[in-house]
């Protein structure tokens, strides 16, 4: 009986120290235009929140927030970190039953990127949501220049060009 409270006692300890397990939503509908995405996450149980929201755009500029209001104590969501592409980019603005992490105007590269939210349940879960904004990159004057001047060079020398004919 002794070697049973033992073992179930060592199973209870190794459950209890299994980290959380991240989750993973693809967010869909940003980009290639100005547009916007909501996400967020719910529970109904305590403990550790690791949920990364994954993301595909052209090169241009995101900002957004995520935030959370506790109704009840037991729902108060606490949030430890968030981040963009593993670097605190996001700053928090509020603490307390009302948490609020703000991204401010961030340039990005194409591809993918992630959003990695971490922190803590409240004893009877709780929820967070978040918006995020995305704008493509629009080209430098200079880049607009550039082109038009090429394709006026290229216009003139094809005006200007000797058309030879040759007959045999």
């Amino acid at each position: 009986m002794l070697k049973l409270a033992k073992a179930i006692c060592l199973a209870t300890a190794a459950f209890a120290a299994i980290p959380a397990q991240a989750t993973t939503t693809i967010l869909s509908g940003l980009g290639p235009d100005d547009s916007s995405v909501f996400f967020g996450a719910t529970s109904n149980k305590t403990g550790a929140i690791n949920d990364n929201f994954s993301f595909t755009v052209p090169a241009g500029t995101v900002s957004g927030f995520i935030g959370s209001i506790a109704l009840k104590t037991k729902l108060d969501v606490v949030l430890t970190s968030v981040l963009l592409d593993g670097k605190s980019l996001f700053t928090q603005d509020l603490t307390g039953y009302e948490e609020k992490w703000s991204l401010a105007d961030t340039i990005v590269g194409p591809g993918t990127h992630i959003i990695q939210v971490l922190g803590n349940w409240g004893t009877g879960g709780g929820s967070y949501s978040g918006t995020l904004n995305f704008s493509p990159a629009v080209p430098e004057p200079a880049t607009w220049a550039m082109m038009i001047a090429g394709l006026g060079l290229v216009g003139a020398s094809m005006r200007y060009r000797k058309g030879h004919v040759r007959f045999a």
